[in-house]
Order: C-alpha cells, then sequence, then structure tokens
C-alpha cells in the first residue's frame, strides 16, 4: 500500500479535501499503520472504506458485472472506469501485484475498445 504524511499545518485542508472527494457514501476510520521496515514505529493513518452500507457497493458479483458496473459508474470525482485504468497502472509502476485489478482494468479498457 501507500501512505503519505500531511503536515499538521495542511492536514484539515487534506482532510477536507478528501472528505469532499470520497462523499460518495465512504466511511472515515483511523487505523493502526504498520510498516514492512519493522524499525520504524507504527503509526495512524486515514483510511476510507466502502462497505456495505455504501449505496455504490455492489459487493459479490459475476465478474462481467463489475466489468459493467465499473465501465459506466461515475461520481464527482470523475469516471470509474479513469479510476480503476489509473489504479492498475500506479500498481504496475510500483511493482505491485493484484490479479483482480488487473483483470478487470484490462476487461474494461477492452469493452471501451470494443
Amino acid at each position: 500500500g501507500m501512505a503519505y504524511r500531511v503536515s499538521r499545518t495542511l492536514l484539515s485542508q487534506v482532510i477536507a479535501a478528501l472528505d469532499e472527494r470520497e462523499s460518495g457514501g465512504f466511511e472515515r476510520l483511523t487505523l493502526e499503520l504498520r510498516f514492512a521496515d519493522q524499525a520504524r514505529r507504527p503509526a495512524r493513518a486515514l483510511v476510507y472504506v466502502a462497505s456495505e452500507g455504501n449505496p455504490n457497493f455492489l459487493g459479490p458479483a459475476p465478474f462481467e458485472e463489475m466489468v459493467a458496473q465499473v465501465s459506466t459508474a461515475a461520481g464527482k470525482s470523475g469516471a470509474n472506469r479513469e479510476y480503476v485504468l489509473r489504479l492498475a497502472e500506479s500498481l504496475r509502476a510500483l511493482g505491485v501485484e493484484d490479479e483482480h485489478v488487473f483483470r478487470l482494468a484490462d476487461a474494461v479498457a477492452a469493452r471501451a475498445e470494443g
């Protein structure tokens, strides 16, 4: 995963922007972040989670249904399709393997071309 350290002077501004961006039913949680480098102390992290109570939460579904939803869904922050394609691109650039995200992105891209 990726975590960002935010200076205290910008914290309220960053949280306000994230709250706006993630306003589509996401729950804001504070969790303990642990690092692969065991020498680093755990830190608190703010995360946004889409749970079953989120009106946009598809839940377990056949793969083709996921592709259809991602291909057509959009919100204030833009098209879900773009989010998934950029997520896959970023994961690949970081060397992170996520077979589900890659398969979904590839299917969404193929559908857009199709």
